[in-house]
């Protein structure tokens, strides 16, 4: 496979080439993450592995140790998934190695603009629901779950809540996820410049079709890096999703379409930070870490 040149760099300045890489690896799966450079999070001070383990399609604890067995050091979880009981998992996973491990979890603000009293409530719930279910004091990043209206996003109830939450140290810095109107809300973040983190759809295609429930969601291309490349230059750390849901892509023309290709293409744009991936068994993580082997 041929390396681009920022694959490259990465994996050069980290001392990657000719380096052993670490030993005693468990669950079968060949390290690869460990020299590569971590990469900073905008103003956020985090520093995390350009692949990070979406944990949302697994119950199974060795599967985080292997994600983190493999060099991952960032772990993606979500007060929605199987109703609480992922972050559990991931928590009792990672109890022992909490310092060592970034943690990113989500909530979701079911309310409308304005109703104060009621998103307060319901946002300050959700984080000592997750405080306790991880088994931790505090949470590298929390995202403000599927977001879709402006309005909303920057309401002034949600805005007080990711504040003193901060101010707090219950969280290190906080964000949004978006799978629809995700380019106007990177947009809208760009004029404000509240959240640290972004996560939003990026794929090769422009487009997904959700793998669960089969809605559709498309974007123009050049808008999204332009907004993305905007949210760089003012310090905003971004994460991508649904980097597979655009299907196999063939990074080098002589490869056969793969989805670690497609993964790799979306970690390879200049504009992302870190790719966060839905790994469900061994043979993924082992094929989505390889694309850091030279």
């Amino acid at each position: 496979m041929k390396t681009s040149r920022r694959f490259f760099l990465r994996l050069f300045a980290a001392g990657f080439f000719g380096l052993r890489l670490k030993p005693n690896i468990s669950f079968g799966v060949k390290p690869s993450l460990f020299n590569v450079n971590k990469v900073k999070l905008g103003r956020t001070g985090i520093f995390v592995t350009p692949l990070a383990f979406g944990a949302s399609r697994t119950q199974e604890s060795g599967l985080v140790k292997a994600a983190l067995d493999s060099g991952m050091n960032f772990i993606d979880t979500g007060r929605s998934y199987a109703a609480g009981q992922n972050e559990v998992m991931v928590g009792k996973t990672i109890k022992e190695m909490r310092k060592q491990v970034v943690i990113q979890s989500k909530v979701k603000v079911p309310f409308k603009p304005g109703e104060k009293d009621k998103i307060a409530g319901h946002l300050q719930k959700e984080l000592e629901e997750s405080l306790k279910a991880l088994q931790t004091d505090f949470i590298d990043i929390l995202l403000y779950h599927g977001a879709r209206n402006e309005d909303l996003l920057f309401d002034k109830s949600v805005i007080d809540f990711f504040r003193s939450a901060k101010e707090k140290g219950l969280i290190r810095a906080h964000g949004f996820s978006a799978h629809n109107n995700h380019v106007q809300l990177v947009k809208a973040n760009n004029r404000h410049r509240f959240y640290d983190v972004v996560m939003v759809p990026v794929n090769h295609r422009g487009g997904f079709i959700h793998s669960v429930s089969g809605w559709e969601s498309s974007w123009d291309q050049k808008a999204l890096f332009t907004e993305l490349g905007e949210a760089r230059k003012n310090g905003i750390g971004i994460l991508a999703m649904k980097t597979c849901s655009g299907g196999p892509f063939a990074y080098d023309k002589a490869d056969q379409p793969t989805l670690p290709g497609a993964i790799r293409w979306v970690i390879d744009q200049p504009e992302v930070d870190c790719a966060v991936v839905a790994m469900a068994n061994y043979k993924e993580i082992a094929e989505d870490t390889g694309i850091f082997m030279a």
